[in-house]
């Protein structure tokens, strides 16, 4: 999905790309995260040289994130190209984070993101918060959060 988004706006210098990754637990211990361009280092996974959550023999590790979709100890080459190439910065947001994100898109837009999207909804606020007045920013919003309510409810304590 990030890549989709991205790639209008690659050529375009005036335009910052940011991707958010699954920082889980926190960033501290292998196997709690999926922050792959963050705390990664260069392998093969699946035929394509990227970024990859791996040992130093290149056996990949467990991986842990809020989000099915997110949890996966690699990312596609054309992500890594762009932070090889610096054209985007990578963040990481953890499993709470992304839970309040989830819910400040529903408290105040009335819609329910899926969990993949709700890192980057919490990102956006903080960096909106960073940048100030006056910037623009674009959250690319894929998914539907339907999906993810039995398990949020769980999480939050809420019986449905």
């Amino acid at each position: 999905n990030a890549i989709g988004a991205f790639y209008p706006f690659m050529e375009d210098e005036e335009v910052a790309l940011y991707g958010v990754e699954a920082a889980g637990h926190g960033l501290e211990e292998d196997k709690q995260h999926c922050a792959t361009l963050t705390k990664g280092t260069p392998g093969v996974l699946q035929g394509a040289f990227t970024y990859v959550i791996q040992e130093k023999s290149g056996q990949t590790l467990n991986t842990h994130s809020i989000s099915a979709g997110l949890d996966y100890p690699g990312v596609g080459p054309e992500l890594a190209h762009l932070k090889e190439t610096e054209r985007a910065i990578y963040d990481a947001v953890t499993d709470d984070e992304a839970l309040e994100g989830f819910k400040l898109m529903c408290r105040y837009e009335g819609i329910i993101p899926a969990l993949e999207t709700s890192h980057a909804i919490y990102y956006g606020v903080e960096l909106a918060k960073k940048l100030g007045p006056g910037k623009d920013i674009v959250i690319n919003m894929s998914g539907r959060g339907d999906k993810d309510m039995p398990q949020v409810a769980r999480i939050l304590g809420v019986e449905v």
